[in-house]
């Protein structure tokens, strides 16, 4: 559009094309699902669900597509977490704790051969989302249940179970300073 073009109030109009894109992510999340933000782990703690917008740049994996650590008990498992916290920029993880876990998925499991193939393609191309996807399918064959953690809710600490909370009630706040000091001295 010619810059001569202006709206009604003497403001210059722009082609739709020339706008700048947004680069947010609107996502919501279920009750007490978490997503992994780069180096964080965002939980909704909400009993009901939440939309949240995310502005930047940061790698983001969802619940249903993670495995935790304690989760990660066979050697198909432990590649993926590798390669997930390559993918999420983790602190310790390097590629060559991924490439030694890879050696023992390939002496356990050799039928993995192409998945760890398509994977390695897609590292050298530095897409490590592809390439987690690549083991997402071979989990989803081959291990049922891998992310049955999705539908568990987020482990959310909330103090010390055992101790029954204590509820003290005060109608005069006077009289609750003036014991609590009584109490304190003697």
């Amino acid at each position: 559009m010619p810059p001569s073009e202006t709206t009604p109030t003497g403001a210059a109009r722009t082609p739709r094309g020339s706008r700048k894109a947004s680069s947010g992510l609107k996502i919501t999340l279920k009750p007490f699902e978490r997503i992994e933000i780069g180096g964080l782990t965002l939980i909704n703690g909400w009993t009901e669900s939440s939309t949240f917008s995310i502005e930047g740049t940061a790698p983001v994996l969802r619940q249903a597509n993670t495995i935790l650590e304690d989760h990660a008990d066979t050697s198909l498992r432990q590649v993926y977490l590798r390669l997930q916290k390559l993918y999420l920029r983790r602190d310790g993880a390097t590629l060559e704790g991924y490439h030694q876990a890879v050696e023992r998925l390939l002496q356990e499991m050799p039928a993995a051969a192409e998945a760890v193939e398509k994977a390695n393609k897609a590292i050298t191309d530095q897409r490590l989302y592809a390439a987690l996807k690549a083991y997402r399918d071979l989990l989803d064959q081959t291990d049922e249940g891998w992310s049955s953690q999705a539908s568990e809710p987020a482990a959310i600490g909330q103090g010390d179970r055992a101790a029954p909370p204590s509820v003290e009630f005060v109608r005069d706040r006077r009289r609750y300073l003036a014991g609590h000091a009584r109490s304190q001295s003697g």
